[in-house]
């Protein structure tokens, strides 16, 4: 029964000479469009992702390596209002809550280096599968946050 539904499977595949012509063919398609208007992201191959423009959004705001204890609660609050902190997001969100109460001075924290520091503690052996998995994608997320901040803010 598997024989027969991989057989299936790879005689409904496209030939090579198929993917050679829908290749060229994507290739001419792309080299047609219009080139007098550029700011139409729809004639571009690449469209930027809802998630990409959140996650820019909330870094234009947040520095998540410079994250002020005050700033916080407004900072999670964006998180969950774009959609980009679930349940499982919020509860790993609470080792940085942690160092935010653990931070008498009032100094602003790097949030992206507590994230990576329990990401690396998660990977080792002894970590629950929920553990690693609300870590990972915790580690995911300020690793996009961090990589969208401006440039000016980082230098800031």
């Amino acid at each position: 029964m598997l024989l027969n539904a991989l057989t299936n499977y790879l005689q409904n595949q496209p030939s090579s000479a198929d993917v050679q012509s829908a290749a060229t063919q994507a290739v001419k398609t792309a080299d047609s469009t219009p080139s007098d208007n550029k700011d139409d992201p729809s004639l571009g191959l690449y469209t930027v992702s809802d998630r990409a423009v959140m996650v820019s959004a909330v870094a234009a705001e947040f520095d998540v390596r410079a994250l002020k204890p005050e700033e916080f609660g407004a900072f999670q609050n964006r998180l969950q209002e774009f959609g980009l902190l679930d349940r499982e997001g919020i509860q790993a969100l609470s080792l940085i809550h942690t160092a935010r109460l653990d931070n008498t001075d009032n100094q602003p924290l790097n949030a992206k280096d507590i994230v990576d520091n329990a990401h690396a503690q998660a990977l080792e052996p002894g970590a629950s599968y929920s553990q690693k998995k609300q870590v990972h994608l915790l580690h995911t997320l300020f690793s996009n946050l961090d990589s969208a901040t401006p440039q000016q803010q980082k230098a800031s």
